[in-house]
């Protein structure tokens, strides 16, 4: 039956013949996990084994994450057809089933249609497999970036199933899709675990950084139980060097029930590690059997000492290595992933920054000098702090291009594949990529800036344009929050002296705070959520720069309070944003104050010096 425009209506998927149907199943899959929030994956991925065991006619599909570097299998999900149980979760695949892991990381699949077909070499993965109840099974390696990271696993229990060339194809295909739905979910996950580990750091250095005299120890010590905690580990220790090429154990923590040797583990235990580390390498042991043959001394001091997994981070100062910070799992192996590597780096600077801090109290250097120095530190540690507050927008600007990209790349695959190839589609499709490819990028560099450290550089800077820049930055942030941002028109102003990227560090904490603010307090009118600029010439030397909202407001009797550092309104704030901001206008010769909106809410405005006009 044809619909008012005259075209017929797309027919059921019971009455597609099954290569369409399978088809639809393939774009459903596709659509599913091309833009899918962290929060539905896991109910996604069982609806979809549901569709899968079903198109194809099995008993059960399960679907597994796998640690190439432990050989820890963990089975995520599993979806059988009623009466037959689901896959055992966690087992250690090099036990149980090494001939299946060794297939999956050389990428060849695993496929049999009955347990006698199992090659002699693998009879401990046959009785794996008899015991889970599989009769009939095939599991295609899931790759990312040429290393494996899971597995789709097609399995008949209830008979023996003849797995044909066509049915093996779409597996192939259903593969395909679970690896890049994987991809971008461990994508997700090592931004937030990476952005986790940033706002840690960022919490220890602004302790250690602004810890009274005599609290140095205890600040430490918390910041090592932050740190191994976070990681997953035992124990944590600080090492300073004491000669060429050893070290001294300066401070430890360890978890409750881990103590360390009796004499607290000797660096003189372990000669290989230590060279390496004094030399500036970072040492990451995901198995004591991964161990070179010349650290035999240093594997058999770690088992005695009970650890399992080791990770050491040099610490360098003034271009020299000064000691080492060590993390050490006692409980399980940890594999330590490349993502977490900058953020360690980073906390070794935190250290490498207190033991340079100490230095130059002994040599009595300039009081001045040292408080400018550790403002900058703690300055860039609050731009890092709010692109991590920001990182969710971020993520969701950059998730758009990526997507757009995969999907571009897909169907110009599918193109060059065709009899004869449509080269002119294909040629049209990669520049899209590339187009993607620039807007992702974009994104990335824009933040950049911000977060890397750099000495105070005043120059003549456009307000205006260096005010609207940083509304760039949050539009995307506004928009998932529903808030309007206006800059109200100015006209010609003269630049101004600053350094730009704490200009911008300024206005971006006032923004924050305001969207905070609405957030937190904004009536339910549109006019109530937003938030306004204004710039105007403050006198002859001056120009002011006002950020106002209708929001939560400031309490009677703080307008000065939430300058002091360490003190927030907000739960997750670390109490020093407000704080440096007055410090970096200050810096530059001007004023940052806080007052009532007469409208409601609050208003910051702050002053700067205008650019003396060139010779």
């Amino acid at each position: 039956m044809a619909d008012a425009s005259g075209a017929s209506p797309p027919a059921p998927a019971a009455l597609l013949p099954e290569p369409l149907r399978f088809e639809r199943l393939l774009s459903d899959l596709w659509a599913t996990f091309i833009d899918l929030a962290p929060e539905d994956f896991d109910a996604a991925v069982h609806r979809s084994l549901g569709r899968i065991v079903a198109a194809l006619g099995i008993d059960r599909s399960t679907l597994s994450r796998v640690s190439p570097l432990t050989g820890r299998v963990e089975v995520t999900h599993s979806f059988g057809i009623d009466g037959v149980e689901p896959v055992p979760m966690p087992y250690v695949a090099r036990v149980l089933s090494p001939w299946l892991l060794e297939m999956a990381l050389a990428n060849k699949p695993i496929m049999f249609e009955k347990l006698d077909e199992i090659p002699a070499e693998a009879a401990i993965d046959r009785e794996t497999f008899r015991a889970i109840g599989l009769k009939s099974h095939v599991t295609m390696p899931l790759m990312m970036a040429g290393q494996l990271v899971g597995g789709l696993s097609f399995g008949a229990v209830v008979a023996e199933r003849r797995w044909s060339a066509e049915v093996i194809g779409r597996m192939r295909l259903l593969a395909d899709i679970f690896s890049s739905a994987l991809a971008r979910k461990h994508s997700q996950e090592a931004l937030d675990n990476a952005i986790g580990f940033e706002r840690l750091a960022s919490s220890i250095l602004a302790s250690l950084a602004l810890a009274a005299a005599g609290q140095e120890n205890q600040v430490i010590t918390q910041g090592l139980r932050q740190i191994g905690e976070f990681m997953g580990a035992e124990r944590v220790a600080l090492w300073g060097a004491t000669g060429e090429p050893g070290v001294g154990l300066m401070r430890q923590w360890h978890a409750e029930g881990f103590a360390p040797p009796g004499d607290g583990g000797r660096a003189a235990d372990l000669p290989w590690v230590t060279i390496r580390a004094m030399a500036g390498d970072v040492i990451r042991v995901p198995r004591l059997a991964e161990l070179p043959p010349e650290a035999a001394t240093d594997r058999a001091a770690l088992a005695l000492a009970g650890v399992r997994s080791l990770l050491v981070v040099p610490i360098s100062a003034s271009e020299r290595v000064t000691g080492a910070l060590s993390i050490a799992c006692i409980e399980r192996e940890n594999e330590w992933p490349d993502i977490l590597l900058p953020g360690v780096s980073l906390l070794a600077e935190v250290f490498a920054s207190l033991h340079a801090r100490e230095a130059a109290e002994r040599r009595k250097r300039a009081a001045e000098g040292e408080a400018a120095h550790w403002r900058e530190r703690l300055a860039h540690l609050v731009r890092v702090h709010t692109a991590g507050e920001m990182s969710v927008a971020l993520a969701h600007e950059i998730t758009q291009p990526l997507g757009a990209i995969e999907n571009y790349a897909l169907a110009a695959r599918r193109r060059a594949a065709e009899s004869p190839p449509d080269l002119e589609r294909v040629v049209e499709l990669i520049d899209k990529v590339i187009g993607q490819a620039t807007r992702a990028g974009d994104v990335v560099m824009r933040m950049r800036g911000m977060v890397q450290r750099h000495a105070l550089e005043p120059k003549p800077i456009d307000v205006e344009r260096a005010v609207d820049e940083c509304m760039g930055m949050v539009k995307m942030d506004c928009q998932m929050r529903d808030i309007a941002i206006h800059l109200l028109p100015a006209g010609p102003l003269p630049p101004v002296m600053v350094d730009e990227i704490h200009l911008q560090q300024v206005v971006l904490n006032l923004l924050r705070n305001a969207m905070d603010a609405l957030e937190a307090g904004a009536g339910p009118s549109h006019e109530s959520r937003e938030i306004g600029i204004s710039l105007e010439r403050s006198g002859r030397d001056e120009i002011a720069v006002q950020v106002a909202d209708r929001g939560i407001g400031i309490a009677e009797g703080d307008l000065e309070r939430i300058f002091e550092s360490f003190y927030s309104t907000k739960s997750s704030g670390l109490g020093v944003g407000l704080a440096i901001c007055r410090k970096l206008i200050e810096a530059h010769g001007g004023t940052l104050r806080a007052a009532h909106n007469p409208g409601g809410g609050a208003l910051f405005r702050f002053t700067l010096p205008v650019a003396a006009p060139a010779d």
